[in-house]
């Protein structure tokens, strides 16, 4: 597990660094300066070129301004021709800025102004350019000289290509640290440094894309700092195996996990050969299909491995789930059902009489997000340790929340918390990154697996499957739905790689379970 801060959080420990464990701010300036002159010498070093570089460092007039201008510095002292321009009004720079422009003063190092870098100085002439204008603090569009400045590293980065290394200090100028949003023009880089935590900003869209590679290096901002209050949001880098508990050496098809699957209609099939392939490759001893006998041989025929119940007529319904659900340790109710009177009778039954694990997708989202009597159902269903887990795409999240999809995209770290505080469950709000909140939860999780390859009918309704099997081995909804999710976006990312993002198709992400869980 990391954390992803946001700009506040990481003001809050960079404070808490000085004020309560004493390590004065110049000192955490030079440990991270050091750093990236480390990065830069890393990278230029395995050019294997003898000739001395040539080094632009464009500073703001902040305190990342004033890593930039220790930078210059560092890299001066390092045999680099280092020209150090200052962006922005002189009459505003930081006190740390101010400092080490009078160091680098006394190094021989002179302060250019960027009209005179941008009208004396050919672009060809840069090996190198730090980009130390705003760090995480940007939160407004960015305009003149700044924009200005962007577009010249941009301008420079268009001609030299490869040939010319942009290293961002700490965040992308023109990136918003908090949200991944790009404030008017941005910097694109080639490598990212920032110090001791990722922030939001460069996991999120599309600030992940300006980043180039990120580093993270330790300029003595430890998670002491935090001071018992750790970052809100976390995502997960590690192996499933790190994540899911041991298999048991004595376990048999009943103690693995018995998942009942109410999926497909008379004019949907598919769907429910998805999520039942995802729940039994994501480990599930038993699974049981319960649909349309319209899709009862095509079940035998791709899936073997499946039970199946039918049913034909509304009669039929209620007496049959009652016994499955009997029979199930948890529910996987969605993937479609369609949203006619049939399906509308499976949710009612369902959340009326289960009393199992459940996971609600697709279809069932969209009638309750249209029935208000169905909705005060789901918020009083996840009581006697039962999960309730909730799997809205963007658009089905925006039905659900009463919002537009442009709003909730907007927020999509925030409104998914209070739709899981209003119907006491968990809720997956599934885009290029998917969030999980909780409502027993003060964290929320970022999920960074899976990639564009994965937006392909038929996906979800693996996840939904694969969910209803880690519903039966982990303790709470949120380790479900963050486990989940990121074990899906793995099996994603291995697709990929094997059938590439065009060709890759719902059941490759299925399949490929049997390498990520392997």
């Amino acid at each position: 597990m990391k954390y992803a801060v946001s700009s506040r959080e990481m003001k809050i420990y960079d404070r808490n660094t000085s004020d309560i464990f004493g390590i004065p701010s110049q000192v955490l300036m030079e440990r991270a300066s050091l750093k990236v002159s480390d990065v830069i010498d890393e990278r230029i070093r395995k050019k294997d070129c003898k000739r001395k570089y040539r080094a632009l460092v464009m500073a703001g007039v902040g305190n990342n301004g004033g890593d930039g201008a220790a930078i210059s510095r560092l890299l001066k002292q390092r045999g680099y021709l280092v020209s150090l321009c200052v962006v922005g009004d002189l009459t505003k720079c930081s006190d740390l800025l101010l400092s080490q422009l009078k160091i680098c003063e006394k190094y021989g190092i002179e302060t250019a102004t960027f009209s005179n870098i941008r009208d004396n100085k050919s672009i060809f002439e840069w090996d190198i350019i730090v980009d130390a204008l705003f760090g995480i603090g940007l939160s407004r569009i960015v305009t003149g000289s700044f924009a200005d400045a962007i577009g010249y590293i941009s301008r420079c980065k268009e001609e030299k290509k490869d040939d010319l290394l942009v290293v961002s200090v700490d965040m992308p100028s023109g990136i918003n640290a908090d949200n991944g949003e790009m404030l008017g023009t941005a910097v694109r880089a080639d490598v990212t440094v920032t110090f001791n935590q990722i922030k939001l900003g460069q996991i999120l869209y599309p600030g992940c894309e300006y980043v180039g590679e990120l580093v993270v290096e330790d300029a003595g901002i430890t998670q002491e700092s935090f001071c018992g209050r750790p970052p809100r949001a976390f995502f997960y880098d590690e192996t499933p195996e790190m994540l899911l508990p041991a298999r048991r050496k004595d376990s048999n098809k009943g103690t693995n996990g018995k998942v009942l699957i109410i999926a497909g209609s008379d004019v949907i099939s598919g769907a429910c050969s998805l999520a039942t392939l995802g729940c039994l490759k994501a480990g599930a001893g038993m699974v049981k299909v319960f649909t349309r006998s319209s899709n009862a041989n095509i079940l035998k025929t791709t899936i073997p491995e499946a039970l199946i119940d039918t049913y034909d007529e509304l009669s039929e319904i209620k007496d049959k789930l009652m016994a499955d659900f009997k029979w199930a340790d948890a529910v996987v109710l969605g993937p479609g059902i369609g949203t006619d009177d049939v399906a509308l009778e499976l949710v009612n039954i369902t959340l009326d009489a289960c009393d199992k694990h459940l996971v609600l997708d697709a279809d069932a989202l969209n009638l309750i997000a249209k029935r208000d009597d169905l909705r005060a159902k789901v918020s009083n269903y996840a009581v006697s340790g039962r999960k309730l887990i909730l799997t809205p795409h963007l658009a089905e999240f925006a039905r659900l929340f009463k919002k537009t999809t442009k709003e909730c995209k907007a927020s999509v770290l925030e409104f998914p918390k209070i739709l899981a505080d209003e119907l006491h469950c968990t809720v997956i709000c599934k885009d290029a990154r998917s969030v999980v909140s909780d409502s027993n939860e003060k964290k929320i999780y970022i999920n960074v697996s899976g990639n564009d390859g994965m937006a392909t009918a038929g996906s979800g309704d693996v996840l939904a499957g694969l969910l209803g099997a880690v519903c039966c081995i982990v303790d709470t909804g949120f380790e479900t739905a963050c486990i989940g999710a990121y074990i899906h976006g793995l099996s994603g990312d291995s697709a990929a790689r094997k059938h590439g993002k065009y060709a890759m198709v719902a059941s490759d992400i299925a399949t490929e379970l049997e390498d990520i869980l392997r």
